[in-house]
């Protein structure tokens, strides 16, 4: 189910050929094309339709957006939106890791959750925590990888076109005071 230590952040072997960056304005029609795939895939958002860029910069925190370049070309992004309005829990964020179908299997999502974490280590947020599909085994992986835990299942959580799913609550403290 996890740890109740803090796990190590994350491995280091990650792929020479992704270059992972802040996201820029003209990244965006990349990001929502790979939103829009992760879509259709099923199993990885409640969303049925990409939300308007404006929405997703208004929720996403501005200095943890990041993309990831394959070749100059935007294989997969990452952001971080805070959990609640509420100052006790400023440091408190929602992930998601989204790699664009043409670029899965080649470490991206690795580079992308490294620089999360690793961000989030030295900036202002002490808990990152993502609900997953069960189904999405890559994703959960790749979390626990990354040093984030199982906190629990959430069964019948909500409705997906029509049908109730269930969805893994993951987390990661920072290890720093």
């Amino acid at each position: 189910m996890g740890m109740l230590a803090p796990r190590p952040c994350c491995p280091d072997n990650l792929p020479a050929d992704v270059r992972v960056r802040a996201l820029h304005a003209a990244d965006w029609p990349a990001v929502r094309r790979i939103y829009a795939e992760g879509i259709a895939m099923g199993h990885a958002t409640f969303e049925t339709q990409v939300p308007p860029r404006t929405t997703l910069e208004a929720k996403w925190l501005p200095e943890h957006r990041w993309v990831a370049e394959i070749d100059g070309e935007v294989a997969g992004w990452a952001a971080a939106c805070p959990v609640s309005a509420r100052e006790c829990y400023a440091g408190v964020a929602e992930t998601s890791v989204y790699v664009g179908c043409d670029f899965r299997g080649r470490g991206v999502g690795r580079a992308l959750l490294h620089k999360q974490v690793t961000a989030a280590d030295a900036g202002d947020l002490w808990t990152l925590q993502t609900s997953i599909f069960p189904e999405n085994r890559a994703s959960l992986t790749l979390h626990h990888a990354a040093g984030f835990r199982t906190v629990g299942v959430r069964e019948r959580i909500a409705q997906h076109h029509g049908v109730w799913r269930d969805t893994v609550l993951l987390e990661r403290r920072s290890p720093l005071d």
